[in-house]
């Protein structure tokens, strides 16, 4: 999981098109019922720069499959995550 995340985060990206990529890529290759990504990150640019939000985090998800086609089953990913 590592690799794939390194894979497509060092290149100059969008944490929107990062998630997509990591979820695309997951689907493609194990081939499961279903794939969520959801990434939760601290941007720089904010924190240094214009607005100087500190610790502003963003979040971003991706749903494939079950996960995207199925309510519950996106409800019940998204409660296990909330809970960390």
């Amino acid at each position: 999981m590592p690799r794939i995340v390194d894979a497509f985060a060092h290149r100059l990206q969008l944490q929107e098109r990062l998630t997509r990529q990591i979820a695309e890529a997951l689907n493609e290759v194990l081939e499961p019922g279903g794939v969520a990504v959801l990434i939760e990150a601290r941007h720089l640019c904010m924190e240094m720069r214009g607005v100087e939000k500190h610790e502003a985090e963003t979040v971003t998800s991706c749903m494939l499959g079950a996960f995207h086609d199925d309510r519950a089953t996106r409800a019940e990913f998204l409660g296990l995550v909330g809970k960390r």
